[in-house]
């Protein structure tokens, strides 16, 4: 097959090619080739601007003319070549990246050179929801992503609907050495108001959007309900505590009881204020049951209360 002088045309595309941030891209170059390829005669040179990201001549790359800013990042497709690609792969994309490049051809059929534009983006990371009770009582809602390029587009919705963007407070923060962008997105809402509410995040670059739903559920009263069943809990641990204090206090009575009916068996003299004396002393210790008893009663009343507070 024979190529005219006037036929060499090379291809590059023809409209801005995308690449993602810390991923390789594939910068597309083609030109024609007769029956046979001379690499020795060829020459094929890739530039940003005036700084030369890969060249290829004499038969082999000459990396020493390379920018080193693209040192090790860089490839072409040597076996290739014979079949007109001169396609270039550049590895770790950054966004310093992005410009317009042109790749420029030289064969025994011609020369040919071609400029088209690269952008690098990247992708956002998920976002994380933050939710806490502000001292007024109010919600604040605050969305984090980061990692992200360009700049994101930012929506709230409430109920799905309404947009509510212009009442948020949104930060973007631009890395020094990255250049990625940071999000900090916030809502303050009522803390005694159901609500449900959608976040989105677009990057149009690379055509991602992120839309999260998040439901707010509250109840009114809802610190009063806490405080009862706090109140609740610490009569209960009282109550408890004095049932316990009254069982043992019990438990003392009946065991002194005990000990002065056995030591009244084993006495062999008994008089008559002796015997007066036990007597009050037994009165005694029945008013003394009778009066824990009755305490005993009280308190096991006190579950049936706490049971009604609670309700």
């Amino acid at each position: 097959m024979f190529v005219s002088v006037a036929e060499f045309e090379i291809s590059v595309p023809t409209r801005v090619q995308m690449a993602v941030y810390g991923e390789a891209v594939l910068l597309s170059c083609t030109f024609p080739v007769s029956g046979s390829w001379d690499a020795g005669s060829s020459v094929i040179t890739w530039q940003r601007h005036l700084e030369v990201v890969h060249s290829f001549f004499h038969g082999r790359d000459q990396l020493q003319y390379q920018s080193p800013r693209y040192a090790n990042r860089t490839s072409l497709f040597h076996q290739e070549m014979n079949k007109g690609n001169a396609s270039l792969r550049l590895d770790r994309t950054t966004l310093e990246d992005a410009g317009e490049y042109t790749c420029s051809i030289s064969t025994q059929l011609g020369s040919q050179m071609k400029s088209f534009g690269l952008k690098v983006a990247a992708f956002y990371t998920e976002p994380r929801l933050h939710i806490s009770m502000l001292n007024d009582g109010h919600v604040e809602v605050r969305v984090t992503s980061e990692g992200g390029y360009p700049s994101p587009s930012l929506q709230w919705l409430m109920g799905n609907e309404s947009d509510i963007t212009n009442v948020t407070h949104t930060q973007l923060r631009q890395d020094q050495h990255t250049r990625l962008y940071s999000v900090n997105s916030k809502l303050n809402l009522s803390g005694t108001v159901n609500s449900s509410i959608t976040f989105v995040m677009k990057n149009p670059d690379l055509g991602q959007e992120i839309r999260r739903n998040i439901d707010l559920l509250s109840e009114n009263g809802g610190f009063e309900q806490s405080e009862r069943r706090a109140l609740f809990i610490g009569l209960s641990i009282v109550g408890v505590s004095l049932l316990a204090l009254i069982i043992l206090v019990i438990i003392i009575i009946l065991r002194h009881r005990k000990m002065k009916k056995y030591n009244s068996r084993n006495t062999s003299e008994t008089n008559i204020e002796s015997s007066a004396a036990s007597t009050h002393q037994t009165e005694t210790e029945k008013s003394s049951t009778d009066a824990a008893e009755s305490i005993t009663e009280t308190l096991l009343k006190i579950p049936e209360e706490m049971v009604r507070l609670e309700r």
